[in-house]
């Protein structure tokens, strides 16, 4: 498994270091605030994610369908 991750490995740790920066340095209060549409905005905030997903055109991680090589 490890050779498939050849050349992203560095990558992945790059960002894994980049996400804790960000996780201590965020206040989370102030990005999502407390109150009752908070429940709504997190909704809202997964189906953008989840529809950026269906609409592009490339698999996760690889080249775009046309460009594969059969």
């Amino acid at each position: 498994m490890l050779e498939h991750l050849k050349g992203w490995r560095t990558v992945l740790f790059a960002l894994l270091v980049a996400t804790v920066g960000v996780l201590e340095a965020a206040d989370w209060a102030s990005i999502v605030p407390d109150g009752p549409a908070k429940g709504w905005i997190l909704l809202a905030i997964a189906l953008a994610i989840a529809w950026l997903r269906v609409i592009t055109t490339s698999p996760i991680g690889g080249r775009k369908r046309h460009e594969q090589e059969y």
